[in-house]
This record gives C-alpha cells, sequence and structure tokens, in this order.
C-alpha cells in the first residue's frame, strides 16, 4: 500500500474516532510511526486530506450508482443488500456524515463539489426510477414525485447518520437495519403490487 493511501486510512479512522477538529497532520504522523514533514509531503493540510477522503467516497459511490443503474429487480428488497453496502461505506466514513454541514463551511471545494454531485446524482436516480418503473417494480411515477422522491432520499441518505447519533444512537447491525428500512420506506409507498 502506498503511503498516501496509508495516512488516508489512519486519518479516516482517526476521524471517526476522534472527530475532524480534535485530528491534526502530526496526530495522524504519530499514529503512523513517521515524521510530519513525510506526511506533509503528500498532504500538506488536513483539509488535503478530508478532500482527498471525501473523493475516495465519491469514487466509490460513482461506481456503485453506475452498477445500480443497470441493475435488473423482481421486487424492491432485491435493493436491500445494496442498500446495506451503502450503510457499510457510509459507517466506515462516518466522520464526513456527522460532520458534513461542517466540512462544507470549512472547505469550500467541496461545498462546490457537492453541489456539482447533488445535480448529476439527480438525473442518474431519476433514470433509475424510471428504469423501477419499465421493470415493473414501481408504480409511474409524475416527473414531480420523481423529483420529490429523489430529494428524500438525498436528505434521508445523507443525513440519517447523524441524526441517528442525536437520538437512536444504533450501531451495528441494528444501525445498518434501521438505515436500510428508513430508506426502504420511501420507496414502498410507490411499490407495484405489493
Amino acid at each position: 500500500m502506498k503511503t498516501s493511501d496509508k495516512i488516508l486510512d489512519v486519518a479516516r479512522q482517526l476521524f471517526n474516532e476522534s472527530g475532524i477538529r480534535n485530528t491534526t497532520t502530526r496526530g495522524i504522523a504519530v499514529t503512523m510511526a513517521i515524521s510530519p514533514g513525510n506526511l506533509h509531503y503528500h498532504f500538506k493540510h488536513t483539509e488535503d486530506i478530508v478532500i482527498a477522503l471525501f473523493r475516495q467516497l465519491i469514487d466509490w459511490y460513482d461506481h456503485i450508482i453506475e452498477q445500480v443503474q443497470y441493475l435488473s429487480l423482481e421486487c424492491i428488497d432485491d435493493l436491500i443488500p445494496i442498500l446495506e453496502l451503502i450503510y457499510e461505506k457510509m459507517d466506515e466514513f462516518r466522520f464526513l456524515f456527522l460532520h458534513f454541514v461542517e466540512i462544507g463551511i470549512w472547505i469550500p471545494d467541496i461545498r462546490i463539489d457537492y453541489q456539482h454531485l447533488v445535480a448529476k446524482r439527480e438525473n442518474q436516480f431519476i433514470n433509475w426510477l424510471e428504469r423501477l418503473e419499465e421493470q415493473g417494480v414501481l408504480v409511474t411515477l409524475s416527473p414531480q414525485i420523481k423529483t420529490n422522491l429523489v430529494k428524500k432520499l438525498f436528505i434521508v441518505g445523507d443525513f440519517w447518520m447523524s441524526y441517528n447519533t442525536l437520538s437512536y444512537r444504533y450501531s451495528g447491525i441494528e444501525a445498518k437495519k434501521d438505515y436500510v428500512d428508513t430508506m426502504m420506506s420511501l420507496l414502498l409507498p410507490y411499490v407495484k403490487d405489493r
């Protein structure tokens, strides 16, 4: 594994455990038993590490969404393994989800990337809903319902972890199940012949 990848891996773990404001590049270097200079050769500032981790997550989502776009489903429950996989990745990058608004204010590049990403994802999700209609999984939805449903999927997907942390505090399998159930509950009213 390249040093830069190791730095990102350790930083992600420390951000998850201690938060972004309590994790410094010096602390990351100490945890890795490397010099701060070695770390700064790869990432000048903590912000650079956060940006790299955010883009890592986005690349992973791009890959998953590409797969989901063309997935043939027989029923809505076929989505459960995908939602579980998404939850597991969210948990791996939970610091981003827990501190996303703060990160977006602190690092304008991430806020700008997110705005572009939302526009791209909205189109992808609307196309995906149309495929589910064609496959007979969902009833035919009006354009306005599709737009509103995509918005709800984004809000719940991006902020479920914050809500859970402040309210129920589920963890492990219980957290994954609640996330999946919550996401499925958004789609269930539109399922055909359920």
